[in-house]
This record gives structure tokens, C-alpha cells and sequence, in this order.
């Protein structure tokens, strides 16, 4: 990357030490990818101080630092007077403007998506993404399900699973402007909004599915919960809100400034769903579109991705295409991996993956797996040792009343025991004891148990954080695939399964 020659005093209010001007070739708050002539951003994270790194950074040749700590980077500035030091109040801000100039400004030049909400960001965001390029409005993405630009995934790492730091965000943004795209849809996450990593894109549109409890252990409260996600849609300029959510809908209608376009199905709205009915092949419902009937058939499952497919509409009409151009191009909506995934294989039963990880989420997607045609629906969920564990038991509440067979095991364990990770979700089972609830502490063997239960004609549902491409054990990322768990699984039978 090029370096570019900034004058520090035009780019962050803050005392500065050493040279004004300065050449900045990339920025970091990870002392471990400083590069010569890199600016560093002491941040104070959860867990680590990045003041603790400056000299690590300097050792690595960064030549401007950014931090908090006056008297630290002061120092600093003494032993090394020919580097820029900024002492600023927020280093979160200031990682967020000076990655944001130093990339040329790129949201500026695209028309920005942002999709907040608890479940359905990244099928939304899937969904916006593959209307607008099917109009040829060359749009990329980023997410839970990587980041694309118009035509396929990129290779850019992503270091926070949905939402990445400031300075990703904007190389890639800078990427999609090389690339003479026009737009970028982003999943919006509560905590990345309060920790400013979106904090300088102004956007077109700001995008709202829903609230449910989630991310208390970093929130603590709901209210805190909902203001944090209600800061996506003070930086846009253009709302599209789910009246059928309780929680923020009558907020965001009372607050916001700008244009806005609501959908919903029980509740009366611009774009509404009605009579809609699902089958193997996908759903059939009637849009009302302010005021104009239409018919629509679409490759999704579920009431849930009705609704979840209106906000995308929504999103694309607010971009300024017509209804009636959006619908023509919905059959080739492109489905994020591992949300409501039918997997083809030569056995007597469906399996459906399904990211379903939260009480909300998993009981929309019961309730449209148990509209399919089946014998048996079992059910594989999981608790999360890295989130709040009073949802735990509410996963098995949510499925005890539903599944045939219900198999219990561990996502993203980090440091949590497996064992009371289990143990948190039977606790919301009525009968925890009962033959048809079965329990494993790691999911490739929830996976194969499932697999084996099933006969012909049953559905085997799997839930849980499987698609990311890790599970975090410990402090690392261990590599996980669940398609290659599925395929060990096959290739390990002596023989396809007889029906019974």
C-alpha cells in the first residue's frame, strides 16, 4: 500500500507530539501486523491495553501513535522525537476517522446498507446483495457470511466474524471503489456500533429485522442492548423498519428523521405478506406494495425469510428501483451458506442446516421445518460458552415442545466447561431425562448421532454457530467445516441406512 503524507492536526483533535506531518501507509491496533510507516491505535480493549504494545509497534516501524494516555505517550515522544505521538480522548474514534482518510474516504463514494437487528442480518444483507447485482448495480457485502464483492467471495481475512474493525472495513470499501462498484450492504452489529467501528459511514440506508435478547454479556441490559443498535439509524439518511417487532419498531418510527419504508406480516405496513404458503421447492405469497397486489414466488423457506426477504425489497426500493423490478429478479436471490440449507445427499431423509443460535431464532425455524412433510424431526442445539448463559435453557424450552429427538451440544466453547454448557441448556427441558433428549459435548459427534437416528421420511435439523469456519476453543480459532463433518460422516458408512 501507498503511503500518503497527512497533516495530523486536519485529521484528529488531540495533542500532538513530534512532526505534524506525517506519511501513513496503512492503520492498526494490532501491534503484531505493524508495517513500516503504519499509524498504531493504542486501544483499550476488554482484555488488553494496546498502550502495553507501542514499543512493539515501534519496533515494527510504525511512525505515528495514537492513544489515550498523555503521560505514556509522552514518554514515548521523548525517547523518540523524530515519530508523531497523538493523545486523543477516544482511541476507538480515532482508529475509526484517520482508517477511514487514510483509505481516500471510500464510503463516501457508495451508496452504504447497513442491516442491524438480532437474527436475519445476514440472510437480509444476502438477499439486498443479490437483488441489487441482478439489476446490475454492482454491489458488495460484508458479514457473517464473508465479504463479496459483485460476483463472488473474497479472499480478505476477516478478524471479528460479522462486522470487522474500522480499518478492514475500509480496505475493503477502498477495494469495492478500485473496483468501480456502487454499493456496499454491511452487517451492522450492536457492538461493532458501540465500538465506533462504523462510526464515520453515513448511510443511504439503514436496515431494521428485529430485537431479541442477545450480547447481554457485553449490553448487560436490553435498553443499553437497543440504543446501540438505534445508532445505525442516527448516521442514515433513509429507514427501513419491521413493524412486527415489539421491541424497536415504534422507537425508530418516532425517532427517525428521514424517509421511511416498513414491512411486516401481522402488522399493516407498505410492503406486507400475506397467504403465504411454503412447499419443498420455496414460498408463495401476496405482497401489498403500497397499495399494489402482487404475487410472488420465491426460493426461501419460512415465514421468517418472508419477512426477511420484504426488508430486502424494501432496502432496494429505498436504493430507488420499483417494485415491480425487484420482483422480477427474485428468483435468483442468493441464500447465505447455512441459513435454512437444504444438503443433498442419497439418503431416505432431508437434512436442513440452520444458524439458529438464539430462542428467537430457533423457534422460527422449528416452526418452518415442522410445516415439511416428516416423520421424525430431530433437532440438534447447542449452547454457546462464549455468550450470555441464561439463554441457554431457553434453547431447550423452545425445542422441547417440537422435536422428536433432540441431541444437546457445545458452539464456541472458549474457555466455558462443556459439561455445564449442557447441562445450562436441559435445565429448560421439562423432562431432561426423557429417552428423546440426548446429550454430546462436541457437535461433530451431536452431528453423527443425528445422522444416526434418522430413518426415511424424518427431517434432521441442525442448529447452532457451524458455518463460520471456527470454533473458538480455548483462545483459538480451530478450523471447523460442517459440510466436511457431514461427508466424514458418509464416507465412514459401510452402507446407506435401510429404511425402517
Amino acid at each position: 500500500m501507498k503511503k500518503k503524507t497527512f497533516l495530523l492536526e486536519g485529521l484528529l483533535n488531540g495533542l500532538i507530539m513530534g512532526p505534524k506531518q506525517r506519511e501513513i501507509r496503512s492503520v492498526t491496533y494490532d501491534s503484531r501486523e505493524v508495517e513500516p510507516g503504519d499509524a498504531f491505535i493504542s486501544i483499550q480493549g476488554e482484555h488488553h491495553d494496546g498502550h502495553l504494545f507501542i514499543k512493539q509497534a515501534i519496533a515494527a516501524g510504525a511512525e505515528t501513535i495514537v492513544g489515550t494516555d498523555e503521560h505514556e505517550l509522552h514518554a514515548f515522544a521523548i525517547q523518540h522525537p523524530q515519530l508523531s505521538f497523538v493523545c486523543v480522548k477516544d482511541s476507538r474514534s480515532a482508529l475509526a476517522v484517520l482508517s477511514s482518510i487514510v483509505c481516500g474516504s471510500p464510503s463516501e463514494s457508495l451508496h452504504t446498507i447497513g442491516v442491524t437487528g438480532t437474527n436475519g442480518k445476514t440472510t437480509v444483507a444476502s438477499f439486498t446483495h443479490s437483488i441489487l447485482n441482478s439489476l446490475s448495480f454492482r454491489t458488495g457485502s460484508l458479514g457473517t457470511a464473508g465479504i463479496w464483492d459483485d460476483r463472488q467471495k473474497t479472499d480478505f481475512k476477516q478478524t471479528v466474524p460479522t462486522t470487522p474493525e474500522a480499518p478492514d472495513i475500509h480496505k475493503v470499501l477502498e477495494y469495492f471503489c478500485e473496483k468501480k462498484m456502487q454499493a456496499a450492504v454491511i452487517e451492522s452489529t450492536s457492538i461493532a456500533l458501540e465500538q465506533k467501528r462504523l462510526e464515520t459511514i453515513h448511510f443511504n440506508v439503514a436496515v431494521h429485522t428485529n430485537l431479541t435478547p442477545e450480547h447481554l454479556e457485553f449490553h448487560e441490559t436490553m435498553d443499553a442492548y437497543k440504543k446501540a443498535k438505534m445508532k445505525l439509524f442516527q448516521q442514515a439518511d433513509q429507514a427501513v423498519i419491521n413493524v412486527d417487532d415489539p421491541m424497536m419498531a415504534d422507537d425508530l418510527i418516532q425517532t427517525f428523521k428521514g424517509s421511511i419504508v416498513t414491512y411486516g406480516i401481522r402488522q399493516p405496513a407498505d410492503l406486507q405478506a400475506s397467504h403465504i404458503q411454503t412447499t419443498r421447492q420455496g414460498t408463495t405469497f401476496e405482497l401489498d406494495a403500497f397499495g399494489t397486489k402482487y404475487t410472488v414466488q420465491a426460493p426461501v423457506f419460512g415465514e421468517y425469510n418472508v419477512s426477511n426477504l420484504l426488508a430486502a425489497i424494501a432496502a432496494c426500493h429505498q436504493v430507488g428501483f420499483s417494485i415491480a423490478l425487484i420482483l422480477s429478479v427474485i428468483h435468483e436471490i442468493r441464500k447465505p451458506e447455512g441459513r435454512f440449507q437444504m444438503v443433498e445427499k442419497e439418503v431416505p431423509y432431508q437434512i436442513i442446516l440452520d444458524y439458529a443460535h438464539t430462542p428467537d431464532a430457533l423457534s422460527h425455524v422449528l416452526e418452518s421445518v415442522k410445516k415439511i412433510p416428516h416423520q421424525q424431526l430431530i433437532v440438534m442445539i447447542t449452547g454457546i460458552g462464549l455468550r450470555d448463559p441464561k439463554k441457554r435453557p431457553l434453547m431447550g424450552k423452545v425445542a422441547e415442545s417440537v422435536a422428536d429427538q433432540i441431541i444437546v451440544s457445545v458452539d464456541q466453547p472458549g474457555h466455558a466447561d462443556r459439561q455445564e454448557v449442557v447441562n445450562d441448556v436441559c435445565r429448560g427441558f421439562n423432562r431432561p431425562s426423557s429417552p428423546n433428549v440426548h446429550t454430546r459435548l462436541y457437535r461433530e459427534e451431536g452431528i453423527h448421532l443425528a445422522l444416526d437416528l434418522a430413518r426415511a421420511g424424518d427431517v434432521v435439523l441442525l442448529t447452532g454457530i457451524g458455518f463460520g469456519g471456527y470454533q473458538i476453543i480455548g483462545d483459538e480459532k480451530v478450523p471447523y467445516s460442517e459440510l466436511q463433518v457431514i461427508d466424514a460422516y458418509f464416507e465412514n458408512q459401510p452402507r446407506i441406512k435401510k429404511p425402517v
